[in-house]
């Protein structure tokens, strides 16, 4: 199901062009769309853990009260589309709300109580680090222990995840060039552990963003994207 479809274009911060179902797996250009993805799949009565694999924390948390004021319906919009016109107002100035790196602590601002713990594999890129909620519910680790441990981890626990995935955690930008960080031999090995999970119905709802922007193009994130979409036997996307 495709909720938003504007093609292959640049989205940035706020723009999310795309963002296509199947299941309880929502693929997006960027995060954005994530919070608003999590409230149509989770039970608010339940408890969970929460999953972030990405370059970036995607913890920005500067303006809680201006963005959680901006909500009557505490961000369960009744569709996606009323979900992105959200706005607040910051100096006297009008400012879409969601953003691609403000939605985890606007979600543990209004949900956190039902999050067991986060945890986070990323590259520790962000300007805020992990400061959005209590230190003693936040694991963090190495990028490379994602490969030794990440169907283990879920498996073994007494809870269901919230998984929230960055295709831009398999790239690298240097010298304003984007280069692939993991061999495909060794991002297959995440992806098939993603797949067990998900065939064991250990994920309450999968979001996964292309990034096209932080992984050189539409080209690169399509290509590992698809190589997910095999193994957990959905459609792949195809540049138009």
């Amino acid at each position: 199901m495709k909720l938003i479809n504007s093609g292959f274009g640049y989205s940035g911060c706020y723009n999310v062009n795309l963002v296509h179902k199947h299941s309880n797996l929502y693929v997006m250009d960027n995060h954005g769309a994530a919070l608003w993805c999590w409230l149509q799949e989770i039970n608010l009565s339940d408890r969970y853990n929460f999953i972030h694999i990405d370059t970036h924390y995607d913890t920005l948390a500067v303006n809680m009260e201006a963005w959680i004021n901006s909500s009557k319906n505490k961000f369960k919009e009744p569709n996606i589309e009323d979900f992105f016109n959200l706005k607040h107002e910051l100096s006297g100035e009008i400012y879409q709300t969601i953003r691609w790196d403000n939605y985890i602590p606007i979600f543990n601002e209004i949900y956190g109580d039902i999050i067991e713990n986060y945890l986070f594999y990323t590259h520790r890129h962000g300007t805020t680090g992990i400061n959005f909620c209590k230190k003693n519910k936040i694991q963090e680790f190495q990028p490379h222990t994602i490969f030794e441990n990440l169907s283990y981890t879920i498996l073994e626990d007494d809870y269901d995840f919230i998984f929230n995935l960055d295709i831009d955690y398999f790239f690298l930008k240097y010298n304003d060039r984007y280069f692939q960080v993991f061999s495909d031999e060794s991002i297959d090995i995440i992806f098939d552990q993603i797949a067990e999970v998900y065939f064991a119905n250990r994920l309450k709802v999968i979001t996964v963003a292309l990034s096209p922007d932080c992984c050189g193009g539409w080209e690169n994130s399509l290509r590992i994207y698809n190589r997910l979409a095999e193994r957990l036997k959905v459609e792949k996307m195809i540049l138009e």
